[in-house]
């Protein structure tokens, strides 16, 4: 008789997914409008003009109308002081009886004049000069408020995270078994 032993042995079988990790961003947005700020500038080109009469006048070389009415003036200055001189000097011959010589002092007077002589220089006065023009430089208000004009739209970020972790499964992949067997021999008698 003999007996025919045989052996699986057990596999133990593995299974395992890799674990991911997907990160998925958008970008936040500000968006800004704004107006434009508006500047208005107005200007009047610069005009100089110089009037130099005055100083041409004081050296002598004035209009004719100008020139008549100093002559006139002078004129009545220049009588009303001889008008005067000789009432002061038919005044000092009526008086004759205070003494002294009217007559000789009146002719040494008046044949020695004195006159007085100053330093000027020309022209006495200066030119009058007037600069008109201007310059306007007003800003114009966009709006009103904290803003100041400007909108802004602000659409935050997203952020998309993924993970998968590991998998790992075990499993029989083959169970352990012992099977026997007898087999019988032909050398023995079966029969009884």
């Amino acid at each position: 008789m003999s007996l025919e032993i045989s052996q699986t042995y057990a596999r133990l079988g593995v299974d395992r997914t890799q674990s991911s990790f997907e990160i998925k961003t958008k970008y936040a947005t500000l968006e800004l409008d704004s107006k434009e700020p508006k500047i208005n500038i107005r200007t009047e080109l610069p005009k100089v003009e110089i009037d130099q009469y005055e100083c041409f006048a004081s050296a002598g070389l004035k209009n004719p109308l100008d020139l008549t009415e100093d002559m006139v003036e002078r004129s009545k200055e220049n009588a009303i002081e001889y008008i005067g001189k000789i009432a002061a000097d038919g005044d000092m011959l009526a008086a004759i009886e205070k003494g002294g010589h009217p007559i000789p002092e009146i002719a040494a007077r008046d044949a020695y004049p004195q006159h007085e002589f100053g330093m000027v220089t020309i022209p006495s006065t200066g030119p009058k000069i007037t600069v008109t023009g201007s310059l306007e430089i007003e800003p114009e208000r966009t709006s009103e408020g904290a803003n100041n004009g400007v909108d802004a739209v602000y659409t935050p970020g997203e952020l998309d995270i993924r993970y998968t972790p590991d998998k790992i499964r075990f499993y029989m992949e083959q169970y352990a078994s012992v099977n026997i067997k007898y087999i019988p021999e032909n050398n023995i008698d079966e029969k009884v």
